[in-house]
Parts: structure tokens; sequence; C-alpha cells
């Protein structure tokens, strides 16, 4: 034990740990001023408190040791040394030398021993109905430690145990009001967030801003997958499912066809408040189903008032085009889209997502089974790039096999119908004329734009083949040259020396094919009418015939 102190300094010791007991401000710290209390009160080298466990004592802290680090992880087993009979009897347990006490653990007198440490006490510090920990104090003298000492102890122990206790429910308090707090914060952010989400809706921003909101409130990835992002994966759930490899949680959204909501990274929320914001880009996509569905109804209206619009129809136009938000003010190109086949909602949808992906302003619809689009064109560079955004939108609508034609930029209501028909009579002159070609605007077709108003191309088409007829069945038969002889002819302004150079022949062999045609045609061509209308067709026939070559 030190040296002898006088009992007044002893006292004022043990007055100086006591007060620092209560005016402890966490259970930590209140073991550490016990300890250093029981040491002034036992006179002792050193202390240390082991809570009590199923699998018996294990170190809390201490003080006076050396080697602290090497205590720290010590271990009594409930039923061994002076903590197990503290741990039995509820009571007191000393020695005045552990090393040799029968109750004595190994390991314990080991580490004792290696502090220089002989006598050892230990006290309960008991809870309401059994002992809660052992507060040990060691001494490197070999002496009893008296009975009023233990006493002693036991009382320190005893009020340490209570303060301890209630500092560990002031912190549970405490920790219990933050979490209260961050709950009340959460609530808070959560609710301002989904108003803002709502409010983002409603203004139309779209979902990936409101997605975006939602990542930035949570400290994750927020990604609407489904129908609207990537095509769901086969097998997907229809209930809220989550995976933990990589931080991942789905949610699927409310009144859609296995759309989900998905978190990637430790998201700051619980699933509760994810699956009211999928609740409302449930409710976000069902609304524009219905603007969807109404403008698809409206827009349909609009264009066929349009195409076969009365006088007095086309003034209503104005106001129906508004409900759609289309200003006819606004300079727009009529486009028609077709192919071999009707064009479909699905193809639709495919080709609306395109159009609005470059030009968010353009409106759609399908009519008489080609597709049409009324492109905004605010200039002339517009203008000019509008067949290659076409171009890239065919080739991305691939394997479907489609053409487009460009119609007149129309500045009027009455400038639409006319410009449909002549779109359409260009897409026709890419998809079955001979020259295939993917895009064709009618301003290429030059004059050939007039004939888009007088039966289109399958009439102008049959016409032609029924004036060539007779030279295109020889040409069949007899695997000879005579249309494209006629045709080389008429374009070099009859010249035959010149033709046959260009034909490659002599010029006996020009005179006899030009006879040929002559009378399989019944015409003659010193008569300048016979002449235009023969080149006319052959004209036609070129812009406008079938590429099966019938």
């Amino acid at each position: 034990m030190p040296a002898e102190r006088s009992g007044r300094a002893q006292y004022t010791d043990i007055l100086t740990a006591l007060r620092d007991i209560v005016a402890a401000d966490s259970a930590d710290d209140v073991v550490r001023a016990a300890l250093t209390s029981a040491r002034a009160t036992a006179r002792a080298d050193a202390a240390f408190w082991m809570d009590a466990r199923e699998d018996g004592l294990h170190m809390v802290a201490g003080s006076g040791l050396s080697q602290p680090e090497v205590h720290a992880l010590s271990h009594i087993p409930p039923d061994r040394g002076l903590g197990g009979e503290v741990l039995r009897s509820g009571g007191p347990a000393s020695t005045p030398d552990y090393s040799a006490d029968p109750r004595a653990i190994p390991r314990m007198r080991q580490l004792l021993e290696r502090e220089g440490l002989v006598s050892a006490a230990a006290v309960p510090v008991s809870g309401a109905a059994h002992v809660d920990s052992v507060l040990y104090v060691v001494s490197r003298a070999r002496r009893p430690v008296e009975s009023e000492e233990l006493r002693a102890l036991a009382g320190l122990a005893s009020m340490a145990g209570e303060l301890r206790e209630r500092a560990a429910e002031r912190a549970r308090a405490a920790q219990d009001m933050r979490t209260l707090e961050d709950d009340r914060e959460r609530s808070r952010a959560e609710r301002e967030l989904y108003l803002a989400t709502a409010e983002s809706m409603l203004s139309g921003a779209g979902l990936d801003h409101c997605l975006e909101l939602a990542g930035d409130a949570w400290g994750a990835s927020v990604h609407l997958e489904g129908p609207n992002g990537r095509p769901p994966r086969p097998g997907n759930p229809t209930v809220d499912r989550s995976r933990t490899t990589g931080c991942v949680r789905e949610f699927r959204v409310p009144g859609t066809d296995n759309a989900t909501l998905t978190l990637r990274g430790a998201a700051a929320t619980g699933d509760d408040s994810v699956r009211v914001l999928a609740a409302l880009v449930g409710m976000d996509l069902a609304r524009h189903r219905a603007a969807l569905e109404t403008e698809i109804r409206l827009t349909d209206h609009l264009v066929r008032s349009l195409l076969d619009g009365s006088k007095d129809e086309l003034r209503r136009l104005w106001h129906r085009a508004l409900l759609v938000g289309l200003d006819l003010g606004v300079p727009r190109a009529v486009v028609a889209v077709g192919g071999d086949r009707h064009v479909d909602r699905a193809l639709l949808d495919t080709l609306g997502r395109r159009v609005r992906s470059r030009v968010p302003g353009a409106q759609l619809t399908t009519f008489e089974g080609d597709a049409f689009v009324l492109w905004p064109v605010r200039g002339d560079a517009e203008s000019t790039v509008l067949a290659t955004h076409l171009a890239a939108i065919v080739e991305e609508c691939r394997p479907h096999m489609l053409g487009a034609g460009i119609g007149p930029v129309c500045r009027r209501a009455e400038d639409y119908p006319a410009a449909v028909r002549e779109a359409r009579f260009a897409l026709r002159v890419g998809v079955h004329g001979r020259r295939e070609r993917a895009v064709v605007s009618v301003e290429s077709l030059g004059m050939y734009r007039l004939f888009a108003h007088v039966g289109g191309v399958d009439a102008l088409a049959a016409a032609a083949e029924e004036s060539l007829a007779p030279v295109l069945r020889a040409d069949t038969r007899d695997g000879s040259d005579l249309l494209h002889t006629l045709q080389t002819y008429l374009e070099k302004d009859r010249r035959a020396a010149e033709t046959a150079r260009a034909l490659h022949v002599h010029v006996n062999t020009l005179r006899y094919r030009i006879e040929r045609v002559c009378k399989l045609l019944r015409v003659d061509l010193d008569d300048p009418d016979a002449r235009f209308f023969l080149l006319l067709a052959l004209r036609l026939s070129t812009v406008v015939g079938r590429r099966d070559g019938r």
C-alpha cells in the first residue's frame, strides 16, 4: 500500500472523487470517477471495473494499471476468482495475497504479478435484482482489506452503479431525442421534397428532374425503370423488393405494368418514403397517359380537319390547335412517314419518341396507313437539316423499312391540305419509285409535284405504263432495248448520230429500233404533241414507276 497519509487528506481525496462521480456527465465518466474514488477509499494502487454478462465478467475500464491495453481484453468466467464469488454471493470478497489464494485464476494471477500487485478486493455493483458489475481494487503491498474499507467500497460501488445507470438513461433519452429530431427533420425534408416533386410534375418539369430532386435529398441515385426506362427484366415481381448487392432497392410503381423505382447507393430514407414517391410517380405517369391519349385524339381530329376540312372548318382549327399546344402561326413542314405496311400505334409511339427527341414541339398522327409529322421549322437552318434528321430517324426505326416524304412548309391552316398530298406523293416516290430513296423532298421533284394533285403515284404509274406497254412487252419478250433507245433518242432531240454514239450502236441499228418503236406505239415522232406525251410518260416512269418492272 502507499505510504501512510493523514486521515484528513484521505477524506479530502474521497470527497473529491465522490464529487467527480456525482458531476460525471456520461456513464463512462462515472466509471472513471468511481475507480479514482475507490483507490482513494481503499488506499489502493489500482482499480478496475468489470461488467457481468452471460459468459462472465468483461473489463470496462481500469485506473493505475501500467499496462492497461493488456487488461482491456480480460475475461473472468462467471464461477471463478473473486469476481465469481461476488456474483454468486452478492457480497464483497478479498484476499491479502492473490497469487497464494486458491480462488485465483491463473491468467489473472500472471497479469497482477506482471504489474507487481498482491492484495485484492472485489465488491458488487448491484442492479435492481442482481449484480450488474464488479469493482476491483488491488495493491502492491500484502495486507488484508479491512471490513470498514469493504463496506465503504460497497457503498461507493452502489452509488456509482446507480449514477452510471442514470447517466446511461440520460444518454438513451438524449439519443432518443436526437433520433426524434432527426425523424422530424427527415419528415420535414421529405414533406418539402414531396411538395417540390408534385409542383415540378404539375409544372411539366419532367420525371427526370423530379427523380434528381429525390436523389439529392436522399443521397442516392434514383431511376425509373420499366416501360419508361429500360425494358423490364423477365420475371420481375409485381411487389416491392430490396437487394443488398450494391445497395440497390427496387419498388413497384403503382398503376403501371411492371415499372420500378430503383435506388442505388446508401439512401438515407426508409422504404415507406420511397413508396410515397413511387405513388407520386405512378400518378404522374397516369396523368401523362391521359394527356397523351387526349392529345392523340385531338391531334388526329386536327390533322384530319387539315386534310379535308372546308373553309368553315379551317376557321375553327385555330382554337382546336391551341388545345394540343399547336400554334398554327409557327411554320411547319408536313412530313409523311410510311412503308409497305400501315403504321400502327406501337410504331407511331417509336416515331414520336425519335422525332420529339430532336424537336419537342412536333405533332404526330396516323392517316390512311401513314404517319404524318407536323415539324416546326423556325428558320432556314432547321429546314436544311430536316432531311438529315429524318434519314437518321428512319435508320433508327429498323427493322421497319420506312421512308419519309417532305412536303412544303405551311404557314396558314389553308396550306395544309395541299401540303399533305404533296408529302404523301414524295413518300410514294421514295418507297415505290424506281429510284429507291429513304427520304424524298417534294422540292426535289420539281414540276412533278403537280401530279400529287391529280391521282397520286399509283394512277400516274399506271398511266405511264399504259402509254409504254407495247414497248415494255417487246423488251420483256425479246430482250431488246427499245425503251432505253426511245428515251435516249428523245432526250438527244432526235439527233441520230449523237444518239447512236450514246448507245454505242450503228446509226442503221438506231433507225431500225426507232421504226419498230413507232409501229408498236402507233405514233409519229414528227408530231410535237406525240413526242411531248411520250417523253412525259418516260419521265413519270422513271419517277413513279414500280420497281418490280411492270
